[in-house]
């Protein structure tokens, strides 16, 4: 008897049947995925660890100490010698026996003194003049204030500017400084007095401020990234900017696209380098390239929770991609211009063949992944076209990562004008971190001079963070 054929009815019913239990299948994982982070979380409020310990072991830790064959780093010897101590051996210190065959070996300590704070007197002559009809007050160079009476006792400009550092840059809060400054050095002062004093060096230093965001404009490649911060217990970000010698903060209550154009303006014309968040979508007018970090973490995160090996070689072959195409732009300068125009047409086929191929079965996940990076497709590979264009935004992450420890150990800002003082001076200690310059030297001519004008041009800026 022969076999009827196949009802066409049949088989579409028995191919959608097929293609939603892959997709219970895939929601399943999805579920148990979840559910174990809610747990991790769950357990992770009672414990007494740091939340930021490492989830597992490296299989192949590095071992500590310097790698074979690098040379020792010791610490030179000093440039100069205060006092010379000889230490003698009349005899030996385990049987008090004599001594022979001796040498001199030569042992260096270098140490901080004792300090003391150093109390100035100014004595100001002080009249009424007839022809301009007003009084005045005669004023010192090395002064930063003409008070007199209640407040007639001023903080110097150099633990003005120590405190702004520690605070600003550092990360030590201001009741830590009132305890250090005491414990070290013996001058009692209040928190509240530092808060006012850095008001103050951030009024005086807005003019520096503002010049750091016009080097930023004329910048050639400007790195941008955010993260979470608090003003007064409410939410809100800190930005920061930084291409060329300039680095800006900026803390605000909003995240959206009108942060980096207040910033930078309207006629930035340098590459806006930047993580995938939507605020710099709507910069359209504004030349981007987007981090390729981000892209390769979540390929990674995306294998791990793949649901069938298949699925985790479809996101190995974009990670795979993506690191051959940084490997490329390293690589530059050793090929040829044609070698190397060939290598970026391959890479760029190749991604837009795995973006674009429609045949495979993917996941939930790694759709949205897809839509992500056809939506910014025009912005993945620009690093290949721009030599000045890095393929990640790993300098703008590492110009956050004082803030998110200042973030953790001293909190945030209790008032606006907080979150103003530490996105100026903030922004001043950085670039002048990067750029060579002291800031104790600067601070001390700032304040005695009542203002601060721009930054002195430095040396190349450096690329790492501060």
């Amino acid at each position: 008897m022969d076999t009827p054929p196949p009802c066409p009815g049949c088989q579409t019913r028995d191919r959608r049947i097929a293609a939603l239990e892959a997709q219970v299948a895939d929601l399943q994982q999805q579920l148990l995925a979840l559910r174990r982070q809610r747990d991790e979380l769950q357990r992770s409020q009672h414990r007494q660890a740091t939340p930021f310990r490492r989830r597992q072991r490296a299989k192949k830790p590095q071992p500590p100490g310097r790698p074979a064959g690098h040379p020792p780093a010791h610490r030179p010897p000093p440039d100069h010698v205060d006092q010379t101590v000889a230490v003698p051996l009349p005899a030996c210190p385990h049987c008090q026996g004599p001594v022979q065959e001796k040498t001199v070996h030569v042992q260096y300590q270098t140490d901080l003194p004792p300090v003391r704070p150093v109390v100035t007197r100014f004595d100001l002559e002080a009249g009424w003049c007839p022809h301009c009809r007003c009084r005045v007050q005669a004023r010192h160079p090395e002064q930063i204030s003409d008070a007199v009476g209640a407040a007639a006792n001023q903080l110097g400009p150099r633990t003005l500017a120590l405190a702004a550092e520690l605070k600003h840059r550092l990360g030590v809060p201001f009741r830590k400084i009132t305890d250090l400054l005491v414990t070290y050095w013996q001058l009692p002062v209040s928190h509240s007095a530092l808060v006012r004093a850095c008001h103050r060096l951030a009024r005086w230093t807005q003019p520096a401020y503002l010049d750091l965001i016009e080097r930023l404009r004329r910048a050639e490649v400007v790195h941008a990234d955010e993260t979470g911060w608090r003003i007064g217990g409410r939410s809100a970000w800190l930005w920061v900017f930084s291409g060329g010698p300039a680095t800006v903060y900026l803390v605000t209550p909003g995240r959206g696209h009108d942060v980096p154009e207040r910033v930078l303006g309207p006629d930035c014309a340098g590459y806006l380098v930047c993580d995938g968040a939507k605020a710099y979508d709507a910069l359209e007018d504004y030349l981007k390239s987007r981090c390729l970090s981000h892209v390769l973490r979540r390929c990674h995160d995306l294998q791990e929770a793949a649901a069938s090996p298949a699925r985790a070689a479809d996101v190995a072959e974009l990670q795979t991609l993506l690191q051959e195409a940084i490997d490329l732009g390293e690589r530059r300068a050793a090929l040829t211009a044609v070698g190397y125009h060939r290598r970026v047409q391959e890479i760029e086929r190749r991604l837009d063949a795995w973006l674009f191929n429609n045949r495979r079965r993917r996941s939930a996940e790694v759709e949205r992944l897809v839509m992500h990076l056809c939506s910014h497709r025009g912005e993945l590979l620009v690093f290949l076209h721009q030599p000045a264009v890095p393929p990640t935004n790993n300098h703008a992450e590492q110009m956050l990562r004082p803030a998110v420890i200042s973030r953790t150990i001293g909190g945030c800002n209790q008032t606006e004008a907080g979150a103003e003082t530490h996105s100026v001076l903030s922004s001043i200690l950085v670039t002048a971190k990067r750029l060579g310059h002291s800031f104790l030297d600067l601070a001390v001519g700032w304040l005695r001079q009542g203002q601060a004008p721009a930054l002195p041009p430095g040396p190349l800026p450096s690329p790492i963070g501060p």
